[in-house]
This record gives structure tokens, C-alpha cells and sequence, in this order.
């Protein structure tokens, strides 16, 4: 899988197509395939959309599972699993990780129903495709935890997999969605220090990010050019704290010019975030929203649904 399907989704047209056969079909690329996947029936006496939507989360899987092996192309699979994820994302967090848990148990018994098939490492690789790989423009920690647990508790798991899920457990418990992000002394140019939860806004954008980035660069200029950004910094409503996670700073002096001077620009001068790994930064950048309580809101998300958030 060197692809990821970004697709138009059609979400509450998918949620409510009942009647004959509960089938529907994605656009572009997944239209010649994923027709052919059982897509669930919601009930007709559910007519409120965002109910319609939860119940489709929930019952996603289970036609599809009751006979896995009948759906031989692997685009099949891999098409309604973007539809799946996307959809994640439209419900709320407690639905999405009870779909994700009744996804990985469907895949499980499936496995044991058909032990010559592959059913359970494919779910699991698209799960890592989409949900772990940094550059996914879907992928989510919170989501991606009950895949974690899955292959913990199986016994289908290679023992690769079980020592990456071992590795990976404590780090995508960090700042959980809803927690309060652990705290850290930032320091500025000028050697003055602050806190994390000493910032006084009703939002906190927490920006990892390295001089030189280039992706890092896209994400300044996009927040840059946003005037309802602007807006919200002047108002004092949003504050954005730009951190240099790493050592080097001669480059970041260097790169001072390329900050916002409305922004937070600062550095870890203690080394904190990686001598005691209170976030798990494992790719640059890395973007994390906070309430006024410094609660998350979103962790390590795409700069486009921070966006939609702000």
C-alpha cells in the first residue's frame, strides 16, 4: 500500500442508504470497487443525521465480516476503510473508539473462522497506513490506540507487532483527547521563560516545529495568511506557541525572521520533551490545540482539521 484514497464522501447519504441491498458506492477511484462492499442499513425510524451517522460508524463492519473472503479485492477492503475513517471523525470520540474496538473484534473472530486467510493482518495494516503514518492526512492517535490494544490481545499479532505495540502504547497515551497537556517550561530569545499553562487564551495552537521545515514552513504561512488567525491573536482569544523541540540553536536564531512576532517563539531549553518524552513528537511538525484549560482538543492532527477547529 503506497497509496492513501482521499475521497468525497457523501457521509449522511452513506448513513441512511437503506432499503434493497444497503449498498452504495464511493466516488472517483473507489466507485468500481467499493460498490461491491456492504455498507450498513441504517433503520428508517432513525432520522436525525448525526444518529443516522453514529449508527453506520457502529454497524460498519458487520456484513462485510460475516464472509470477508467473498470481497477478493484488496480495493474493496482498503476503499470502505477510508470511508470508515472519515467518518470517524464525524462522531463523537467515545462512538469513534467503540467502532474501532467492534472493528477489531469482528476482525479477530473473523481470523479465527478462517485461519488460512489474512483478515486480520490486512485490517491491521491499513489501520497503520492510515491512522500511525505520520504523513496520513487521517491519521489519529486516539483511533489508532484500540488497533495498539488489538494487537496486544491477539493472538494473531507477529511478535514484531507486539513489541512495536508495547513501544507505542505509553507514548500514544500521552495528552490524550479531553486530558490536560502535560506542562513545560518554553524558553524565548531573549532568555525570559514561561509555561505552557501560565498562556492566557481561550485556544493554544502548540506548534512543534523545526527551522528549515519545509512542511513546517506551510503551516506558518497557512496560519499566517488566515485573517480569522489574525483576528483571533489580536483578540487575545487564540494564542499560538511555537516551540524548537531539539538543540541546535544557532539555526533557529538564524530562522527568527520566519516566526510571527504575534506568536510564542521559543525553544526547550531543558531538554524536557525529550529527556522525560512528555509528548510524542514523532514527526515534524506537529500541531496540538488546547482549550482555555489547556485541555486537547485535537493532538498531533493535519494543520487543515486544526484549522476547522480554530
Amino acid at each position: 500500500m503506497k497509496k492513501i484514497w482521499i475521497l468525497t464522501i457523501a457521509v449522511l447519504c452513506l448513513a441512511s442508504c437503506g432499503g434493497k441491498g444497503g449498498r452504495t458506492a464511493s466516488t472517483d477511484k473507489a466507485g468500481s470497487t467499493s460498490a461491491r462492499f456492504p455498507y450498513p442499513e441504517v433503520p428508517a425510524m432513525i432520522q436525525d443525521p448525526q444518529e443516522q451517522t453514529e449508527f453506520a460508524v457502529m454497524h460498519f463492519w458487520n456484513r462485510y465480516y460475516s464472509d470477508p473472503l467473498q470481497y477478493g479485492d484488496g480495493d474493496v477492503l482498503e476503499g470502505a476503510y477510508a470511508n470508515f475513517v472519515a467518518m470517524l471523525n464525524k462522531v463523537p470520540v467515545g462512538t469513534a473508539l467503540s467502532a474501532q474496538d467492534s472493528l477489531m473484534a469482528l476482525a479477530s473472530k473473523a481470523q479465527a473462522a478462517n485461519p488460512e486467510g489474512k483478515i486480520f493482518e490486512r485490517i491491521l495494516g491499513l489501520s497503520s497506513h492510515y491512522l500511525d503514518d505520520p504523513n496520513s492526512p487521517y491519521r489519529n492517535e486516539e483511533f489508532y490506540l484500540p488497533v495498539v490494544d488489538a494487537i496486544l490481545a491477539s493472538p494473531y499479532s507477529t511478535d514484531d507487532q507486539i513489541s512495536k505495540a508495547k513501544y507505542q502504547k505509553p507514548l500514544l497515551s500521552l495528552n490524550r483527547l479531553g486530558t490536560v497537556a502535560n506542562d513545560f517550561t518554553y524558553t524565548l530569545k531573549n532568555g525570559r521563560t514561561g509555561t505552557l499553562h501560565g498562556i492566557k487564551a481561550e485556544r493554544t495552537l502548540l506548534f512543534f516545529s523545526n527551522p528549515g521545515c519545509e512542511n513546517c514552513k506551510e503551516v506558518i504561512d497557512m496560519l499566517s495568511s488566515s485573517d480569522h488567525v489574525s483576528q483571533l491573536l489580536a483578540e487575545g482569544k487564540l494564542a499560538v506557541l511555537n516551540v524548537y523541540p531539539d538543540s541546535d540553536l544557532t539555526e533557529w536564531y538564524s530562522y527568527m525572521s520566519h516566526y510571527p512576532e504575534t506568536w510564542i517563539n521559543a525553544f526547550d531549553a531543558e531538554n524536557i520533551l525529550h529527556k522525560d518524552v512528555i509528548y510524542y513528537i514523532k514527526a515534524i511538525p506537529s500541531l496540538y490545540l488546547l482549550d482555555a484549560d489547556k485541555r486537547v482538543i485535537c493532538k498531533d492532527a493535519p494543520p487543515e482539521m486544526v484549522m476547522s477547529l480554530l
